[in-house]
C-alpha cells in the first residue's frame, strides 16, 4: 500500500493532478477522468494519520455507505456528489464531485463576518435544504462545522465530509462520537490546521450528555454557522445572538440564531426542515406542535413537523417515536414521518413497505397510505396497485393512524393540543 502521486493513474481513468488536502481520516487528489475530461476529486483512507488503521478503515466505509445512500436518493445540489468507489494503490478510493469553491471558514477568515442578513440568510436557506435532505433519509450530519462546508462564487454552500453521518441515534451521546469528532476532518479535506474555532458541536454529542441526539442536533450547528457568518467566532453559549456581541442583525436573524442555539434539545427548532422555513418566512415563531396518543396504552408523544415514528432495529435508522416489534416485524425502521405544509396544517407521509391506514374520526372507513418503495414491493410481488394510492395525506385533530393495517397493535390518536409559541 502506498499513497498517490501527481501523474499516477487510477483504474486507467484517473490522472491525479495535484494534492488537495489531508485529514484525520482522508487524503484528496485533484484528478481529471480520461474518459470524460471532466474534473473529479479522489479520496483514499489516511494511515498516516494519528488514528488506528481499523478506525480510519470503519470511518471511510461509513462515508462511502452514506454517500452511496445519497447518491440512490437523487442526490441533492447542495451535498457533494458521489460517482463510484475504485481500487487502486492498496486500498479503496472515492471518486467524488469537485468542488470549485473555498471552505466557508476560510471565506469568513479572508472576508470577514457577511454583514448583510440577506447573504447569511440564502447561505442558511442552502445549508438547511441539504441537511432537510438528510433527515428526510433518517441521516443526522453530527458534525457540521464551516470546514465541512464549501463556498462557491455565488456563494451557494455545499456540504462535504460524511464520515460522521448516521442513522438517527435513540441512544444518550457517548465516547463514540467524541472520538470521531475529534479526529474528522473534511473531503474537500482540511488541513491539519483548521480555520476555525471547534465550538460547533451540540452539546448532547459530548461525552456524558442525557440528551438524545438527532435531526436537533444539526440545527444547532447551523444556528453557530449563521451565528459565526455574522460575528467571524463562535461563542460556547447558550442560545447565542449576534446581537449580544454588538453585532447589528435583523430582529428575526437574531431570534433564530438564538432559538437553535439553545443548550437544551426541546428549546431548539426540531429539523432543519423547520429551521429553511424560519429563515423563509423570516419568522423565528416556533412551528406549531401536536400529539399522538397510543390507543390502549397510557403512552403519549408530543412531536413536531419532521418527526418520525417506526420500529427498533440495532443497526438501521432510529425514528423519534421507537416502537418494539419483535414478533412480527412488519414495520419498517422509520415507518411514517409528521409534517406540515406552508400553512401550517399538518400531514402524515408514509415511508414503509406495508403501508399505513388513516381514518377520519369514526374508524370504520380506512384510507391506505403507501410510499412509492412500498408500491414497487407489492408490484414485485405481483400484487395490483391503484392508480390513485398515495403516500401522504392530510390529518385532522381526532384522525387515528394506524401502522401496517387497522387490526394491527399499532393504532394512534392524533390531537392539536400545542400552538405556536409566540
Amino acid at each position: 500500500m502506498s499513497e498517490p502521486t501527481a501523474g499516477d493513474e487510477l483504474a486507467g481513468r484517473y490522472e491525479i493532478r495535484e494534492q488537495l488536502g489531508r485529514g484525520g481520516f482522508g487524503v484528496v487528489w485533484a484528478a481529471t477522468d480520461t474518459d470524460t475530461g471532466q474534473s473529479v476529486a479522489l479520496k483514499h483512507p489516511n494511515y498516516d494519520g494519528n488514528a488506528p488503521d481499523d478506525l480510519v478503515d470503519k470511518y471511510f466505509e461509513r462515508e462511502r455507505d452514506v454517500l452511496e445512500d445519497i447518491r440512490d436518493a437523487g442526490g441533492h445540489p447542495n451535498i457533494m456528489g458521489y460517482y463510484r468507489t475504485e481500487r487502486g494503490f492498496g486500498m479503496p478510493v472515492l471518486v467524488i464531485e469537485a468542488i470549485d469553491g473555498e471552505e466557508l471558514g476560510t471565506v469568513v477568515k479572508n472576508d470577514d463576518p457577511i454583514a448583510d442578513d440577506d447573504e447569511v440568510r440564502e447561505i442558511g436557506i442552502g445549508i438547511c435544504d441539504a441537511l432537510s435532505f438528510l433527515h428526510d433519509h433518517d441521516l443526522i450530519y453530527r458534525d457540521l462545522k464551516p470546514d465541512n462546508i464549501m463556498i462557491n462564487g455565488t456563494r451557494n454552500p455545499k456540504i462535504i465530509d460524511f464520515t460522521t453521518a448516521k442513522g438517527f441515534v435513540p441512544e444518550r451521546g457517548g465516547a463514540e462520537f467524541t472520538t470521531e469528532s475529534a479526529a474528522s476532518s473534511a473531503a474537500g479535506e482540511s488541513n491539519a490546521d483548521s480555520t476555525v474555532p471547534g465550538e460547533f458541536k451540540p452539546p448532547e454529542l459530548n461525552q456524558g450528555s442525557e440528551q438524545r441526539q438527532g435531526p436537533w442536533s444539526d440545527v444547532y450547528s447551523i444556528g453557530k454557522i449563521l451565528c459565526y457568518l455574522k460575528v467571524g467566532w463562535v461563542p460556547d453559549d447558550d442560545g447565542v445572538a449576534p446581537s449580544d456581541f454588538g453585532i447589528e442583525t435583523a430582529p428575526y436573524m437574531d431570534e433564530i440564531i438564538r432559538l437553535s442555539t439553545q443548550h437544551d434539545t426541546v428549546d431548539r427548532y426540531p429539523n432543519a426542515s423547520v429551521l429553511k422555513r424560519s429563515l423563509e418566512k423570516r419568522d423565528a415563531t416556533m412551528p406549531a406542535q401536536a400529539s399522538v396518543h397510543w390507543l390502549g396504552r397510557d403512552e403519549r408523544w408530543t412531536i413536531s413537523p419532521g418527526d418520525t415514528i417506526g420500529r427498533v432495529t440495532p443497526d438501521g435508522p432510529r425514528p423519534s417515536i421507537m416502537l418494539e416489534d419483535d414478533r412480527h416485524k412488519a414495520l419498517s425502521a422509520v415507518h411514517c414521518r409528521f409534517d406540515t405544509d406552508e400553512e401550517g396544517n399538518w400531514r402524515v407521509i408514509d415511508t414503509s413497505l406495508n403501508g399505513t391506514y388513516i381514518s377520519k374520526h369514526d374508524e370504520q372507513e380506512w384510507h391506505l397510505l403507501l410510499s412509492e418503495a412500498g408500491q414497487e414491493r407489492q408490484r414485485r410481488h405481483g400484487e395490483s396497485v391503484p392508480d390513485d394510492l398515495e403516500a401522504s395525506t392530510s390529518l385532522e385533530g381526532g384522525d387515528t393512524i394506524a401502522l401496517v393495517s387497522p387490526s394491527y397493535p399499532e393504532r394512534f390518536y392524533f390531537q392539536f393540543d400545542h400552538q405556536p409559541v409566540e
